[in-house]
């Protein structure tokens, strides 16, 4: 039996080229193991049920699914071409897949199966390089209750993609789109307009597609958006992110890195409309002010009843966010790179800037947790800034760190800068200066 699923599942390996991927020794010895295990279950229904000589589509589709959830995503690819009655289970109980580990014939897999996956809510495709758009057009179509979606890397995908979309997954919830950089601005509006449920969405390094007037589609269509990282879409203006600050009160993670025409404006609009704002990212935007960094610190006191208020309001309706426990994880982030340490010096490389960027959000969603007031902020490269006026938002908001331990305020590449300190490290020094203090009056005691 194992050599005959193996057989049947060959044609799901079987890359572009006519070549064959073959699978390996780990996953042969999985998968040996997976239709072992199922083998044993129908053992024991034939004892239970005296002998009678049962079949592996008498396997209850509860077993069914609970023994799927031990495997890998290759192997479940595998169990639905097996039998009818496989497939049904396959079909109703796995709501999450992942194709990351296709490789090359990624486009022809996901079209092949995505009709046995009907409900399908968690679909990763990330960094599938290969991925093209009648793949995801395949899961557009076959997988009308996709809540999260994950495309980032996909350099082959265009606007087609975002127009099955907005056609077939209207319950989208978080999308990522970072590093596609053939979708365009069309695109963008067109899956705002359409996909109202969008909470989390991710354009990092999207330049065709962000800009003010896509921005404005998901302010005017998407008020419930929580997460944007619009990294180096460098033609957003203070425009958009006004018409964001107006439109969508519940901002949670804001990354600006890299869009170098925003200015304070930006800032203080959400610093005033956004209270609930745990996490944003200004890298290398250099025209950002003291007048903006006040901004953030004056609205600390609005943030702290607004969070009271809201704390409260969850108390009693027993609600939780959606970017609250577990949901926020560094492997749920896309990104336009792996991650790096922050650049120490200019913005001249893209590169080390979208690395700074990743690094923020790895840092900030493991942080942001119910409450109010930011507990990330990225400044690296804003050369206009004084000490002063950051040193009054790190003493507004407890949570900004710049000690090593709890690293959460980026000021790397601001010389001026280098004086401001988080409250830990103002407490430590006026430690070590009471104690210093206290030995100095013990020597002189014993002196005398």
């Amino acid at each position: 039996m194992y050599h005959k699923s193996q057989s049947l599942s060959q044609s799901s390996w079987e890359s572009d080229d006519g070549e064959m991927d073959c699978p390996s020794p780990n996953f042969q010895q999985k998968l040996k193991f997976f239709f072992e295990s199922c083998n044993s279950y129908i053992d024991c229904i034939n004892q239970v049920n005296e002998g009678r000589d049962s079949k592996w589509q008498d396997l209850p589709m509860e077993l069914l699914v609970q023994v799927l959830a031990l495997v890998d995503d290759r192997t479940v690819v595998v169990a639905c071409g097996v039998c009818t009655g496989w497939r049904d289970a396959v079909r109703a109980g796995i709501l999450e897949l992942s194709f990351t580990w296709c490789g090359r014939n990624v486009s022809r897999l996901v079209q092949s199966v995505a009709p046995k996956f009907a409900h399908l809510q968690n679909c990763n495709l990330r960094r599938c390089t290969l991925l093209n758009n009648q793949a995801v057009e395949a899961v557009a179509c076959n997988c009308p209750d996709l809540h999260i979606l994950d495309l980032s890397g996909g350099t082959r995908l265009t606007d087609l993609s975002l127009y099955a979309l907005a056609n077939g997954c209207r319950r989208l919830e978080k999308l990522d789109l970072s590093g596609c950089v053939g979708i365009t601005e069309a695109g963008l509006v067109l899956l705002a307009e359409n996909c109202h449920y969008i909470r989390h969405l991710n354009l990092c390094g999207c330049d065709n597609a962000g800009s003010d007037k896509a921005l404005m589609a998901l302010a005017q269509n998407c008020g419930g958006l929580e997460f944007l990282n619009v990294g180096w879409c460098e033609r957003i203006t203070d425009i958009g992110v006004t018409a964001l600050a107006n439109w969508c009160p519940d901002l949670r993670v804001v990354d600006l890195c890299g869009c170098l025409l925003i200015t304070g404006q930006s800032v203080i609009v959400l610093a005033d409309n956004c209270l609930n704002l745990r996490a944003l990212g200004l890298h290398c935007c250099r025209n950002i002010t003291d007048v903006a960094m006040y901004a953030l610190a004056n609205s600390s006191k609005c943030r702290a009843s607004n969070g009271e208020i809201r704390s409260k309001r969850a108390a009693r309706s027993g609600t939780t966010s959606f970017f609250s426990g577990k949901a926020l994880t560094s492997s749920s982030i896309g990104s336009c790179s792996s991650i790096g340490s922050p650049s120490t010096s200019s913005c001249s490389s893209n590169s080390d800037c979208n690395n700074t960027s990743k690094k923020f959000y790895v840092q900030s969603l493991s942080q942001v947790e119910e409450g109010y007031g930011l507990v990330s902020l990225n400044l690296s490269g804003c050369t206009a800034l004084s000490a002063v006026a950051v040193q009054a938002v790190c003493d507004a908001f407890p949570s900004l760190h710049t000690c090593p331990e709890k690293y959460s305020l980026n000021i790397s590449g601001c010389l001026n800068l280098t004086r401001v300190h988080c409250q830990c490290v103002v407490d430590a020094r006026r430690e070590r200066i009471g104690s210093y203090g206290q030995q100095q009056d013990y020597a002189r005691n014993r002196l005398y």
